[in-house]
């Protein structure tokens, strides 16, 4: 499919802008491996509307010319260095493999990946439209779909096919013109290029750390297998407002019958801030486990709740696994991730894990958690990912947080009484659509390392 045919090419450029066609022909000047078009973008009076009614234009025309897939530039793309005519036409065959619908030259911001191979990721989310690759099988799919002006082209896209990916290094990036025709937000110099810039940083970043939990499952595997004692009990320190009777009762019903917990109930800091006082109840948490010399502790909200997932042993052997791999924090349950790298088939390392009802840490985290500065701005999941850098969420979960309609610490669940259940569902939604894409990983002679916003 990807033999030395040109591949086909629309450019598209508003007349009114001479200095980006002169840019975006010269970006193609002598680069035969392209059959190329530059249109004019079809009229309306929302931008936004125009792009994507142009993207409409152009899969139509590829429909009709029987093409088995074609290139879409904006005449902002830059070629980068890492851009060759072999690469490309790699990355395409290798995503027409995948089942791709969408193959991205570079992209301005990501929200959840897994790398495929070497060289090629999937994406959830993602912006940047300045160089995508769109197949034959997703043609019907765009000329169908519904847009609207509240619409972006790369958020319709992504929402419209879990089948998209992107090379990386990148073969391509924006070059900033100080204003945009339909983006008013990038609308300031180089902001486009430091949102490039920051993207791929942040990618260079997650595949080192995937590398080091490769190589550290790899020691780990020369190991026993962890073998989990008869009488174990973990220290659980439960954090509880006296007043909130109602809230005790249950925690107290969700430890019943469950030795493997020594739970200890832990009045509540109080403070005019809410998430201060949970921070404070933190911090007064950490220094009982240091009195008492725990090595490992489980802190709990009163509106933990165990899911059907949960299990004695499923815990436990996730908590000795997970030592095995220097963790330093691992979430029972999250309500949000951004990043997130498969470290087994129940593990994830999240850059960021929001939801504090169920965490267990270890002894290694204490002294930092004790030592952080912090000020009435202080919101307790979220510093605890900042100072924690190995932090992994399970996967299947074995906590949510119980709805009670309303919340001691985060005013906005209290104007969205849903908002727990709907976020903690969203999440876990995430995680199984990474899980189904991990099991697509090609496995073969190229190397493969998970990664995951």
């Amino acid at each position: 499919m990807t033999s030395q045919i040109p591949i086909p090419t629309f450019i598209i450029n508003l007349k009114s802008r001479p200095d980006r066609k002169e840019h975006i022909q010269y970006e193609f000047a002598g680069r035969d491996e392209f059959v190329i078009q530059v249109i004019e973008p079809i009229t309306h009076q929302y931008p936004v509307i125009s792009l994507w009614n142009t993207i409409k234009y152009v899969v139509s025309a590829a429909t009709n010319n029987n093409d088995d897939y074609v290139l879409i530039c904006e005449d902002d793309h830059i070629f980068t260095p890492q851009y060759s005519s072999e690469a490309l036409r790699d990355a395409i065959t290798e995503a027409d493999e995948l089942q791709a619908d969408v193959l991205s030259g570079g992209i301005s911001s990501l929200k959840g990946g897994l790398q495929m191979s070497e060289k090629l990721f999937w994406m959830e989310e993602f912006s940047g439209t300045q160089f995508i690759v769109i197949f034959r099988r997703f043609f019907q799919k765009i000329l169908d779909a519904d847009f609207n002006v509240s619409d972006t082209a790369d958020y319709k896209i992504a929402a419209l096919t879990d089948n998209k990916y992107f090379v990386f290094p990148f073969f391509s990036t924006q070059k900033s013109f100080g204003y945009s025709d339909v983006t008013p937000r990038n609308n300031t110099q180089v902001k486009v290029e430091n949102l490039f810039r920051d993207t791929a940083v942040n990618v260079r970043i997650l595949k080192e750390t995937a590398t080091f939990y490769e190589f550290r499952n790899k020691e780990t595997q020369l190991l026993a297998p962890v073998e989990l004692a008869e009488n174990i009990s973990i220290p659980t320190y439960v954090i509880n407002l006296p007043e909130r009777t109602e809230r005790k009762a249950h925690i107290i019903s969700q430890f019943k019958g469950r030795p493997e917990f020594d739970v200890t109930i832990v009045e509540a800091c109080k403070h005019e801030i809410g998430a201060v006082g949970l921070w404070h109840s933190v911090r007064k948490v950490v220094q009982m486990a240091i009195d008492n010399d725990d090595d490992v502790i489980i802190i709990c909200e009163d509106d933990h709740c165990f899911t059907a997932d949960y299990s004695k042993d499923y815990l436990l052997k996730n908590i000795l696994e997970a030592h095995r791999q220097d963790v330093e924090y691992m979430s029972g349950g999250t309500s949000y991730f951004n990043f997130a790298i498969p470290v087994s088939s129940n593990r994830f390392w999240v850059d960021t894990c929001l939801a504090t009802q169920f965490v267990v840490l270890y002894k290694k985290t204490f002294e930092s958690v004790l030592r952080e500065p912090f000020d009435d701005s202080v919101v307790a999941d979220i510093l605890l990912s900042r100072i924690i850098s190995n932090k992994m969420i399970l996967s299947p979960p074995v906590s949510v947080q119980q709805n009670f309609g309303y919340s001691d610490v985060s005013a906005i669940h209290n104007k969205n009484t849903n908002l727990v259940d709907e976020m903690f569902s969203r999440c876990n939604a995430r995680l199984a659509q990474l899980k189904e894409v991990m099991a697509k990983r090609r496995l073969g002679d190229k190397k493969i390392v998970g990664v995951c916003k």
